[in-house]
C-alpha cells in the first residue's frame, strides 16, 4: 500500500504521581508524518489499555461518510473508553437550524454546519447553510454554499452544482451532457458518477449510450497539477442507467463506492471491480461507510444492519445493530455511523433509533430514540404510515431519520429528518402542531471521555500530545494547545488515575482503522502540572 509502513513501538508512556504534583498527568506523545494529502483516511494514531484493564485510550482521524457528507479528515479524536459498564449520556436540545422537517449536518475545520433549505427536489445541492456558534448558542448564517467541502492539505476542495473547484479555481467544469454527481476524493483519485438520462427516462438496465448511461469515474489528480484530465480516468459503465452514489468509504488503499441500486464497487491500483451487483429487483442500498479497526462497515437498507468489507468481500453482520423492541423488523436503514468516546454509534430509520456498541463487552444497547412520538408499534412498518396513506401521499414520508452524527469538541451532535425535508402543513396535523418540530431538530449528547479538535496541516512530521490530567483531556500540536475538555461525572472520570499506568501502546492501530500516513512514533515525557 502506497503510504502504509509497518509500524513499530518506540516506547510507552507510564507516568506516576510525583510527590510535588497533586494529580496524575498522563501524556502520550505522537510524532506523526501524514505524508502527502491524497484524500486518504489517515486512520488511528494509537490505542492502549490501562494496565488494570479498566480503560482503553486512543486517538485517530475519522473515516466516516454519512449519506451526503464526509467527516472532516483533519479533525483528531481523543477518546477514553471504559471496558465495563455503560457511560451515562446527557442530552440537550439545541435550537432548530431551520423551519423544515429535516436537516443534515457536516463539520469542517472545527465547526459544524447545517443545511436548512432545499430546492423543490429535496436536494442539498443548493441548500442554505448555517453554522453553529458555541458561544452564542445559535445557528448563524454562513457564507458557505458548497454542500461538500474536503480539506486537502491547506486547500479547500469544493463540489457544487456538478463542478469541482480548488480554492475557488475550477479544476473540473460541469458536464456538457448529463451531470456529474456524488464526488469523493481519496487515494489520489477524484471519484464521481457521470449520469445521462435523456428526457429524464426511467431507470433501465444496460442501455446504449444514446439511451442514457451512468458511468463511474476515477480520475488521478493531486493538488498543484492543474485541471482534472478526464482522458486519464478509469471509467466503469455501471449496469443501471440513473445509478448514483449514496455512500463512500476507504479501507487501506481501496476506495469503495456504494450506489442507490445496490452496486458496491472497489477502486484499487487504478482499477474498478464489482463487489456487489446492483439490481432493480432487490433492495440493497448503503447509506453510510465507516472505517472501524480492520474493516470498512457499511450501513444498509432494508436490513438496518451493518455489512463488513474486509478488503476482499462484503458480508452481513446479523444483529448489528438489533431491532428495537416493539417495532417492525422490515424496511430498516442504518443511515449514520460515528465513533464517539471510542464507542461505535449507529442511527437507524424508520424509528429514529441510535444504537451504541460496546466493543469489549461485545453487545449493543439502545442509546436513545430521537423522537418521543408516536407510540411504538409493529402493526405498521413506519410511523404515521396509515395517516400518510389516507392523504394519498408517500406512505413513509413521516418516517424518522437520524441524518447526521458529528462530534464537536467533547459532544456529539445528532440531527433528524422526515423521509424528505418538507414544510409543515395543516394536513399533517396527525403528527402534532409542535411535535413535528422533532423532525429537523439537533440534539447535543455528552458523555465523558471524548475530545475532537482540528489539526493543522504540516509537511513532514508534527508532534501531537494527548494528556489526561485531573479530569481534563488536552490535545497539543507542536507545543500549542489546540483543545481541552473537562470530563463529566461518571465512570470515565477515574481514567486519569488509572491511566497513570498504561500497557503496551499499539501505535498506528485502533478504532479508526490502520494509520495510512508515512510514519507514527511514540515517545516518553515526565509528569508535569498545568
Amino acid at each position: 500500500m502506497r503510504f502504509l509502513y509497518r509500524l513499530s513501538l518506540i516506547s510507552t508512556t507510564m507516568l506516576l504521581i510525583a510527590s510535588t504534583v497533586a494529580y496524575s498527568d498522563t501524556t502520550i506523545v505522537v510524532n506523526v508524518d501524514r505524508g502527502e494529502d491524497l484524500g486518504q483516511n489517515f486512520g488511528s494514531l494509537f490505542e492502549v489499555r490501562t494496565e488494570d484493564g479498566a480503560f482503553v485510550v486512543g486517538a485517530g482521524f475519522s473515516g466516516a461518510y454519512n449519506t451526503y457528507y464526509r467527516h472532516d479528515r483533519h479533525t483528531v479524536h481523543f477518546y477514553v473508553r471504559p471496558t465495563e459498564g455503560a457511560r451515562k449520556l446527557k442530552a440537550m436540545a439545541l435550537p432548530r437550524p431551520g423551519e423544515l422537517a429535516g436537516t443534515y449536518l457536516f463539520n469542517y475545520d472545527g465547526q459544524v454546519y447545517a443545511t436548512v433549505d432545499f430546492d423543490g427536489k429535496a436536494s442539498v445541492t443548493n441548500s442554505k447553510v448555517r453554522v453553529w456558534d458555541d458561544d452564542d448558542k445559535a445557528w448563524n448564517p454562513s457564507s458557505t454554499r458548497n454542500r461538500v467541502d474536503t480539506r486537502v492539505g491547506n486547500s479547500r476542495l469544493s463540489f457544487d452544482s456538478g463542478a469541482v473547484t480548488l480554492d475557488g479555481d475550477t479544476i473540473l467544469p460541469a458536464a456538457e451532457e448529463g451531470n456529474y454527481k456524488g464526488f469523493y476524493y481519496g487515494q489520489g483519485y477524484l471519484v464521481f458518477y457521470h449520469i445521462y438520462r435523456p428526457g429524464e427516462a426511467k431507470y433501465r438496465s444496460y442501455a446504449k449510450d444514446e439511451q442514457g448511461y451512468s458511468k463511474l469515474y476515477a480520475c488521478p489528480w493531486t493538488p498543484g497539477t492543474g485541471a482534472v484530465d478526464l482522458g486519464k480516468a478509469t471509467v466503469k459503465t455501471v449496469p443501471i442507467v440513473g445509478e448514483f452514489p449514496y455512500a463512500y468509504g476507504q479501507l487501506g488503499d481501496q476506495v469503495i463506492s456504494c450506489s442507490n441500486i445496490g452496486g458496491v464497487y472497489a477502486l484499487q491500483d487504478g482499477q474498478w471491480r464489482t463487489l456487489v451487483n446492483g439490481s432493480m429487483k432487490t433492495s440493497y442500498q448503503v447509506y453510510t461507510g465507516f472505517t472501524y479497526y480492520d474493516q470498512l462497515l457499511l450501513g444498509q437498507y432494508p436490513t438496518g444492519e451493518l455489512f463488513a468489507f474486509d478488503g476482499e468481500t462484503v458480508e452481513r453482520i446479523k444483529g448489528w445493530p438489533p431491532v428495537m423492541k416493539g417495532v417492525s423488523g422490515s424496511a430498516r436503514e442504518a443511515q449514520t455511523m460515528v465513533l464517539y468516546g471510542g464507542e461505535l454509534y449507529v442511527g437507524v430509520w424508520p424509528w429514529g433509533e441510535v444504537w451504541r456498541y460496546h466493543r469489549e463487552q461485545g453487545d449493543w444497547n439502545l442509546a436513545r430514540r430521537m423522537f418521543s412520538h408516536p407510540a411504538l408499534t409493529d402493526a405498521t412498518t413506519h410511523p404515521y404510515e396509515l395517516e400518510c396513506k389516507a392523504l394519498g401521499g408517500v406512505a413513509n414520508q413521516w418516517g424518522q431519520r437520524v441524518t447526521s452524527m458529528v462530534p464537536l469538541k467533547n459532544s456529539l451532535l445528532i440531527s433528524t429528518s422526515a423521509k424528505s425535508p418538507c414544510r409543515w402543513e395543516p394536513k399533517f396535523d396527525f403528527v402534532g402542531s409542535n411535535a413535528w418540530k422533532e423532525y429537523g431538530s439537533v440534539t447535543r449528547l455528552h458523555a465523558s471521555g471524548h475530545l475532537s479538535v482540528p489539526v493543522k496541516w504540516t509537511k513532514g512530521s508534527t508532534e501531537l500530545r494527548f494528556t489526561l490530567t485531573d479530569r481534563v483531556m488536552r490535545v497539543e500540536q507542536d507545543g500549542n494547545l489546540i483543545g481541552s475538555s473537562v470530563m463529566l461525572s461518571g465512570s470515565v472520570t477515574s481514567a486519569p488515575e488509572s491511566a497513570s499506568s498504561l500497557g503496551e501502546v499499539d501505535w498506528g492501530h485502533g478504532a479508526y482503522g490502520i494509520f495510512t500516513g508515512v510514519n507514527v512514533k511514540g515517545s516518553t515525557v515526565l509528569p508535569r502540572s498545568l
